[in-house]
């Protein structure tokens, strides 16, 4: 399995969003409990600034060989760990001359 090498810049965010199931009784209670073992993947919404040119083509070859379902492994940033993730959707910006802005998307996947 590949690596993605690159380190985000600022302005990267962690989403999370807990799988949860829930029951409503007629009454006003609501019983709820996690859905599976695995409820609480992370999303990274990565932000690449100041990449040059030749970088971003490197970049953006790794995401489109991944073709949006194959499992990459990447380390989160505060993080020692590398996870499995796969990115659905990314960008790329013209900023200046030489230079681009890459925006991403990467989702925690549970897969052995």
């Amino acid at each position: 399995m590949a690596d993605w090498v690159w380190t985000e810049s600022a302005g990267s965010a962690l989403e999370e969003e807990p799988r949860i199931k829930s029951v409503r009784l007629g009454d006003g209670y609501e019983q709820r409990s996690p859905d599976g073992i695995n409820f609480m993947l992370e999303v990274w919404n990565l932000v690449f600034d100041g990449v040059d040119d030749a970088e971003g083509d490197l970049m953006i070859a790794f995401l489109r060989t991944h073709k949006g379902h194959l499992p990459f492994s990447y380390v989160p940033m505060r993080s020692t760990t590398a996870k499995r993730y796969i990115c659905r959707a990314w960008s790329r910006t013209p900023t200046a001359p030489g230079e681009c802005s890459i925006r991403a998307r990467f989702e925690q996947i549970a897969e052995p």
